[in-house]
């Protein structure tokens, strides 16, 4: 009884599909008004001005396009250009319309015809100007066991030029890179890095990377003897003193650094809070950064008062 509906299947099937292809290219060829959000990507202004406040990132507007343009996406994410080239530096308020808002990416088939949110904007212009800013390289580095960092560390360019507003430009001292994390380190590191822009908008940098380079070298150890023990935190009528007062360290770090450590940069330590209820405490050594303590003669010492303070050495 459905015997007519599979008469000629393939042919009923190869018209319905034409029909349907039909259908679609009449309706993406009609023009349809349709309402969206586009992000702003370019507001014009004139030459050695720049922006010192951040507009909105979006605006709503209505647009009249054909269906095929509805659907792709390059002049959405083009978003939209604000032209604003009349004005000087100063404050001022630009009601929003066809006239000053257009698409970055213009095409034949689709027009901007209005802007329904906000319908105006406060631009803050300012005069454009440049320095020269140096740059700091945001890394934590660790080497494998039996080498060291070298503080040598090179970054190239040294300072790259901040280009912006004029009265933001004097509150940025530094330009810091992308923060980078890098451990085991055998051989010297070679890295390109991105920049991290200031805070405050209209900033641009030239270049906008920089490449550092990170000497890795074996470490050498050197031996410090009778260093002082400080006891910290002592109440000032004890008269702390340690037994032994003195404490042997050897001390790792860059061959070219090691030989040029001071002892007198070296602290050793205790804490006069830590002590137990014998009166031993943890010995504690600090050295520059760069150095390890390898090996130290004492671990802990015994904190002496009193009577007892001078016999302590």
């Amino acid at each position: 009884m459905m015997k007519w509906l599979f008469d000629h299947f393939w042919l009923k099937i190869a018209a319905f599909v034409f029909g349907l292809v039909v259908w679609i290219h009449v309706a993406t060829e009609k023009t349809y008004n349709y309402e969206l959000n586009l992000p702003i990507s370019e507001i014009t202004l004139k030459d050695n001005l720049a922006l010192s406040q951040k507009p909105p990132d979006s605006l709503l507007v209505s647009v009249s396009a054909t269906g095929k343009q509805l659907l792709r996406r390059k002049w959405r994410q083009a978003g939209l250009r604000i032209t604003a080239a009349q004005y000087q530096a100063g404050r001022y308020t630009l009601a929003l319309s066809s006239s000053n808002t257009s698409l970055a990416h213009q095409t034949s088939d689709i027009t901007l015809d209005d802007v329904i949110f906000p319908s105006s904007v406060q631009l803050e212009i300012d005069l454009e100007s440049s320095a020269d800013i140096p740059v700091v390289a945001d890394l934590e580095l660790s080497a494998a066991e039996g080498f060291a960092i070298s503080q040598d560390m090179e970054v190239r360019p040294a300072e790259v030029e901040l280009i912006g507003p004029r009265s933001l430009l004097g509150r940025v001292n530094t330009i810091f890179t992308e923060y980078k994390n890098l451990g085991g380190l055998r051989n010297e590191v070679v890295i390109n890095l991105a920049l991290i822009a200031p805070e405050g908008y209209g900033f641009r940098m030239e270049p906008e990377s920089v490449t550092v380079t990170v000497p890795v070298v074996p470490v050498k150890t050197r031996v410090y003897e009778a260093l002082p023990i400080v006891v910290f935190n002592a109440p000032a009528e004890t008269g702390a003193t340690t037994r032994p007062g003195t404490t042997r360290a050897e001390i790792t770090g860059p061959p070219a650094d090691i030989d040029l450590l001071n002892r007198n940069a070296i602290t050793v330590s205790v804490d006069y809070r830590s002590k137990n209820v014998t009166g031993w405490a943890k010995v504690k050594v600090d050295c520059p950064t760069g150095f390890e303590v390898r090996r130290i003669s004492a671990d802990s010492v015994q904190i002496l008062e009193g009577s007892r303070a001078g016999s302590g050495n």
